[in-house]
């Protein structure tokens, strides 16, 4: 690991909603931050977001001139956006999951190197050390990565050799605690469209897993020739399956609610649905052309969705992110348990926004990274904080 000698420059614009007054210290106002680059030509894409501390981290992705695949930097903030430093992984580190999990005061996330395709575990401390840990096993192309309900981590990757979606279970420090292999099935379709994932932004796929409420695990992988939704105990054969068609149709986001209970967000070709409160099947198969309801037409057909639960105003929500065809971030509150559109707010107006990561602050308030351009040419990553008392007011 080396640091990077690129130094960021900070456009900075403060949001003053009415409830915000002038007696507010720094760290309870929100704020837009805009990291420039003297570089024209870098680009940077973010992929994670969390805080630790009295800081702010933003895992990216850095175009590489020697490899397709994507190299890695880490962006350190203060607690109200002020860059601090910066790290550049060399460039044999690749291709990171797209999210930063904590666990305690660490951070982590998993990422491959380019020539051996070995994953590694990335372990980034509170005083922002980042270390990598290779892992032993066979699988290759980290897709996806959560946190456990036992604080490991769980990491869904691809085995081109055997034709494998797998999902294993790493402790933190980087042993395999289980694993279990799901056939993808012959040919070489999937291959392309998993190197694809990784290599040409347009064709980024909805990879995802965790575990639900019950304890049951998941992951949104290729199985049995499809993108799918699958559900499974590690045993040789998954409990429950929710297939999408191909590519072309199935879930985008979940986050379990209950037992088998979720807030979703979907897709069939270009049109989008959401629900905050579906029943997902744990134990049968089942397709997610039954779970498409109404189309919301404001989505972009590749929007990235997140979605996050909510708890900062006393009350049980989700917040479903994505991306509008105006080119701008929308974030979507919703009631878990009625299941009910609290309220909708719009992120950008002037220059396009995209959206990376979405997160819940521990004053309440929530945090979102994603790209937007200066002088409509140059992409460069944003952070942007809305505080519990914007919240408030927006609901």
């Amino acid at each position: 690991m080396k640091n990077s000698l690129i130094v960021l420059g900070l456009i900075t614009s403060f949001f003053i909603f009415s409830c915000e007054s002038d007696e507010l210290s720094l760290e309870q106002q929100s704020f837009l931050k805009i990291y420039d680059d003297a570089n024209y030509n870098a680009s940077y894409s973010p992929v994670g977001l969390h805080q630790s501390g009295d800081n702010f981290f933003v895992l990216s992705e850095r175009r590489l001139t020697s490899s397709d695949f994507s190299g890695i930097n880490l962006v350190v903030t203060d607690s109200i956006g002020d860059f601090v430093n910066e790290q550049q992984l060399e460039d044999n580190f690749v291709a990171p999951t797209k999210s930063l999990l904590k666990v305690g005061t660490s951070l982590y996330f998993f990422c491959m190197d380019r020539n051996s395709l070995r994953p590694y575990l990335a372990v980034i401390s509170e005083d922002s050390t980042l270390n990598t840990i290779a892992l032993n096993t066979t699988a290759s192309y980290p897709l996806a990565a959560n946190v456990t309900a036992n604080n490991n981590l769980l990491l869904l990757s691809y085995d081109p050799d055997g034709l494998n979606t797998i999902l294993t279970e790493v402790s933190r420090e980087g042993r395999i605690l289980q694993q279990a292999r799901y056939s993808i099935g012959p040919g070489s379709d999937v291959q392309d469209a998993i190197v694809n994932h990784f290599t040409k932004r347009s064709a980024r796929l909805p990879f995802f897993c965790g575990q639900t409420a019950g304890n049951r695990y998941y992951f949104n992988g290729f199985y049995n020739y499809t993108l799918s939704m699958v559900f499974t105990n590690f045993g040789d054969d998954p409990t429950g399956v929710l297939q999408g068609q191909g590519s072309d149709a199935g879930l985008k986001a979940a986050y379990s609610t209950a037992a088998s209970d979720f807030t979703i967000v979907g897709y069939q070709f270009s049109d989008h649905f959401m629900n905050a409160k579906t029943t997902l099947p744990l134990n049968n198969i089942s397709s997610s052309v039954n779970l498409f309801d109404r189309n919301i037409p404001e989505i972009a057909e590749k929007a990235v969705c997140r979605i996050i639960p909510f708890n900062g105003i006393n009350r049980e929500l989700v917040i479903i992110a994505s991306e509008t065809e105006g080119r701008q971030v929308v974030l979507y509150f919703y009631d878990i348990n009625s299941g009910q559109l609290e309220a909708t707010y719009y992120l950008g107006t002037l220059n396009p926004f995209t959206l990376s990561s979405i997160i819940e602050l521990e004053d309440g308030g929530i945090a979102i990274a994603g790209t937007t351009f200066l002088a409509g040419r140059f992409e460069r990553i944003y952070l942007q904080k809305i505080t519990r008392a914007q919240l408030l007011e927006i609901l």
